[in-house]
This record gives structure tokens, sequence and C-alpha cells, in this order.
């Protein structure tokens, strides 16, 4: 699967294309972000931060940099770590309008800032040919429950 190139990198600062090659050509994003005007300064300004101490990826409140665990990039399928990026540059989009990523008055699968990234994702992964099946898995994070996975996927439209 030709997605995206993630170039190898060690701990350290960079930019987006640094680490994702191509990626600003996904149609998607023009579709998150709405004109290549925004897509392009979101890509000039977007800092990625890889270490050791995330396991998955973020995106942090205060300045939307990304943040990427050096094993998650360089252990994950092509196409997963696609789907977080595009997950993750939603989060980007809604930071840069001053929502709160993080509002601690909902549950992780109740957030609307996850719901709508997880939709996204999942109408990305629908595009990619992937199965509500191979979704629900995707889906899978390992700070919720069982209960709020499947509740997760009800909420993006993933049927199991």
């Amino acid at each position: 699967m030709n997605l995206i190139q993630v170039n190898s990198v060690e701990h350290g600062t960079y930019r987006l294309e640094e680490i994702f090659t191509n990626l600003k050509q996904a149609p998607i994003l023009l579709q998150v972000f709405e004109t290549k005007k925004i897509l392009d300064d979101v890509f000039e300004k977007t800092v990625v931060i890889v270490n050791d101490s995330t396991h998955y990826m973020h995106v942090t409140n205060d300045d939307a940099s990304i943040v990427i665990g050096k094993k998650h990039l360089h252990s994950s399928e092509k196409k997963i770590l696609y789907l977080d990026i595009i997950h993750e540059l939603v989060h980007v989009k809604q930071q840069r309008k001053g929502l709160d990523l993080y509002d601690k008055s909902y549950s992780y699968v109740d957030r609307p800032t996850e719901i709508e990234a997880y939709q996204i994702a999942v109408e990305e992964a629908r595009r990619l040919g992937m199965n509500d099946d191979e979704i629900f898995e995707y889906l899978h994070v390992d700070w919720i429950s069982n209960e709020e996975h499947k509740r997760l996927a009800s909420k993006v439209g993933v049927i199991v």
C-alpha cells in the first residue's frame, strides 16, 4: 500500500513532510482543511515531535504539535500510520479553531473532538477498502474498555 512514504527518523523535531512524504496530496486533507492555502499553512507550521514517551500519536492542546512514539512510527503498518496521522490532523484543525482537544467533561469515546477525528479516519479507511471488522480493530485503543470500544464504533458508524 503506497498511501504515504514514512521516512525513518530518530528522536527529534520535524516538519510533517520530513516524516510523511506525499501526505499533503491526500484528497481527504483538502476536505478537512477546505482550502489549499490552509492546508499549506498547516504543513508549514505543524511541528512533529518523535519520542519514546508516547505510545501512539497525539496533538498538544497548546500549540497543535503532533507527538509520535518512535516505536509506533517504526513498527506499525503504513495504513495504520496513515489513518492515525489523518486523525491527528483533524485535531490540528480543531486546535486551530480554539477547541479543547481534551475536554474532561466527556469520556474519551464521547468527546466531540474524538468523534469527528474518528469519523474522518473511518471515512478514509472505507475509501481504502477496509471493511467494518478491520475498521473496528483499528478503533481499538488500550485506554478504553470493550464497552467503550463498541460505543465508539457505533458513534462513527462502524457496525460490529
